[in-house]
This record gives structure tokens, C-alpha cells and sequence, in this order.
């Protein structure tokens, strides 16, 4: 028998932004029309670097999440998948990340076309309408807020 009957150990945070840590998965589904920009700034660092953010269905943690990609492996994957496999919102995806740093590699394949149950189609609608990725050209702009 121990002393403390919990053993009091932080639940990890959850982020409302989809990041993949190196060898990670993720199964998304894609449910809003994507917003498309230069990142310009990274680290107090200037850059032009394009980048798209669209909201997605996290099914390993069952959350809607708000995804910006930098990638240009993942949005050159989605721009060849959208042509070949239809509009990303009808199929889910399977993003992987192997590596780390410079040797960070992605992988996106579609993973089923199976359609969203309906409560989860309503949540995405809400979800969508309280959020503006407009915000993200925002300096200071918080996606959230809306």
C-alpha cells in the first residue's frame, strides 16, 4: 500500500494547434477551406516562407485543431492529392514526421474516405465559425478570438 493514493503527475497540455513532434502520426480530417500566406518572420528572423493553415478533425485526440504548415513537402502532398484523390475535406489524411531538425522528413498519405459522423460535421461548423485564420496575417492576431 503507498501513502498517496494518486501519484499527482501532470496531464499533458493540449494545444488547440496540430504540431507533430519527430516520429509522430497524425490522422486528420480537414474541415475548412485553407488560408494561404508568406511567414515572414520566424524567430525575429526575416524570411519568406509560404505556408497554409486550415482547421482539422485530430482523431487521436478526438479535438478540432488548427493546422499551420510550413512544410513544403506536406502542401506539395495535398496539393497532389487534392488533384488525384478530389477535395481533401471528403478523406482523412495520415501525416507522418520522421527525423528531427534538417533531417526532418514528411510522409502524407490518405488514410479513408469514410464520411464524419454528424455530430462531429455540426461541431465542425461551430468549431469553423469560431474561428478566423485571417488572424494569422494579424501581428498579434489570435485565430481564437473570433
Amino acid at each position: 500500500m503507498t501513502f498517496l493514493q494518486n501519484n499527482y503527475e501532470r496531464e499533458a497540455a493540449s494545444s488547440q494547434y496540430l504540431k507533430l513532434q519527430p516520429n509522430e502520426s497524425a490522422t486528420i480530417r480537414i474541415i475548412s477551406k485553407a488560408v494561404e500566406g508568406l511567414q515572414t518572420f520566424m524567430d525575429n528572423k526575416p524570411l519568406r516562407w509560404p505556408f497554409a493553415a486550415f482547421n482539422v478533425w485530430h482523431h487521436e485526440d478526438a479535438k478540432f485543431k488548427i493546422f499551420s504548415c510550413t512544410a513544403r513537402s506536406i502542401l506539395q502532398e495535398l496539393a497532389n492529392l487534392s488533384e488525384v484523390e478530389g477535395d481533401p475535406m471528403t478523406y482523412d489524411l495520415r501525416i507522418t514526421r520522421k527525423g528531427a531538425g534538417l533531417d526532418t522528413k514528411y510522409y502524407v498519405r490518405v488514410e479513408g474516405k469514410e464520411a464524419l459522423d454528424l455530430d462531429i460535421l455540426e461541431l465542425a461548423q461551430k468549431f469553423n465559425d469560431k474561428v478566423d485564420l485571417e488572424q494569422l496575417f494579424v501581428e498579434g492576431g489570435n485565430p481564437f478570438n473570433a
